[in-house]
């Protein structure tokens, strides 16, 4: 009896507040089982991460061109010598010249085409033109020049369109004060030049009579 007494008034040790401190920790951590879960959970996706390669940043695809064939350079040294785009080397080749029929075509498709189309066109004008064709160009009238051309019309035909779609644009930049020009002097001023032809002295406006 004398020793269960003592043995119930014994004083603890620090291996019992250790134990006990042990024993609640542990009784907390079973209490709360979603915690325990997510800790496991936790766990194994880090090992799993830790086990993928490292991901290393492509670099961005470079766009290379294909080799260029030797047919294909060979015509675009052609076109060079000849002064024309590729587009047009067979036809120019084969007729000399590019038709109004296929270049105001390409000038209503509009992009590289028209670019081109306008160059080549630019060759094809009577020279008195050119002033016009420049006016037309730097404000894009592609309606006012599309109106120079008519399928049923040959080539001569559209140059007389060009040069009275000119007369049209000198008429009408002239001032009010200014005298309009007379039928010959606009004949006279937008008549193509033709090689070897030569103009009468006597016609002369500002020949000394006798």
């Amino acid at each position: 009896m004398r020793e269960d007494t003592a043995r119930k008034k014994r004083r603890r040790t620090c291996y019992d507040q250790a134990r006990k401190r042990w024993l609640e920790t542990r009784r907390a951590r079973t209490s709360n089982p979603a915690a325990s879960a997510a800790l496991q959970l936790l766990g194994i996706f880090g090992f799993l991460l830790g086990r993928m390669p490292p991901i290393v940043p492509s670099m961005p695809a470079r766009y290379v061109a294909p080799p260029m064939s030797p047919r294909q350079a060979q015509r675009i040294e052609a076109a060079r010598r000849f002064g024309v785009p590729t587009r047009y080397l067979d036809i120019v080749l084969s007729k000399g010249q590019v038709p109004y029929a296929l270049l105001f075509e390409h000038i209503r498709r509009g992009g590289a085409s028209r670019r081109d189309a306008l160059n080549e066109l630019r060759k094809r004008l009577p020279t008195e033109a050119l002033d016009w064709f420049n006016h037309i160009q730097k404000r894009a009238l592609w309606s006012e020049l599309s109106l120079c051309f008519h399928h049923d019309d040959d080539e001569e035909d559209t140059n007389v369109r060009f040069l009275k779609a000119t007369l049209a644009w000198v008429e009408g930049r002239r001032k009010p004060g200014d005298s309009p020009s007379g039928p010959a002097e606009a004949d006279r001023g937008l008549k193509p030049h033709m090689h070897g032809e030569t103009e009468d002295p006597d016609d002369h406006p500002h020949k000394p009579k006798p």
